[in-house]
């Protein structure tokens, strides 16, 4: 019985987390990141992009930036810090941790999160070539389960 409420307690967590966010079109953004190079959400016309949103104080997403970092060697990806503070500090949250500044995005005011109705971190956005949100995933995802939705969202 309790296994079964555990269960339970999670899927209406999920459904709570899924309930809003963006689905379809790709909301079109321009933003500049911590290194000053400017990012769109444009899709690339050969591979899926992906959008990632994630916190400085999230526990599950300081696990995820590993498989973030590796994906972006690969794959256009926009890394938007969600409630993390000003550029200063998430770029030495970014030193600390081995992250890239080049691909991550503060979004201080909270309009990008709001643009794709987040709800909790992190949160991955894969859109595919035409612009579209092909998956949407909040909580920890492997490397190999986002390589695989960006792989397939590009065919």
């Amino acid at each position: 019985m309790q296994l079964t409420m555990v269960i339970l307690a999670i899927f209406v967590i999920r459904m709570w987390q899924h309930q809003d966010l963006t689905i379809g079109q790709v909301p079109s953004f321009t933003s500049k990141t911590l290194s000053g190079e400017i990012l769109n959400s444009n899709p690339l016309p050969d591979q899926g992009i992906l959008v990632h949103f994630w916190a400085t104080w999230c526990p599950v997403c300081a696990v995820e930036n590993d498989n973030i970092q590796a994906i972006s060697e690969d794959y256009k990806v926009l890394n938007i810090a969600i409630q993390s503070g000003s550029n200063e500090e998430i770029a030495q949250y970014a030193q600390e941790n081995n992250l890239k500044l080049d691909n991550i995005i503060n979004d201080h005011s909270g309009s990008l999160s709001r643009l794709f109705g987040i709800k909790g971190t992190p949160s991955s956005f894969i859109v595919n070539p035409e612009g579209r949100i092909q998956f949407v995933e909040v909580g920890y995802t492997t490397e190999f389960g986002l390589r695989f939705r960006l792989w397939w969202a590009g065919l």
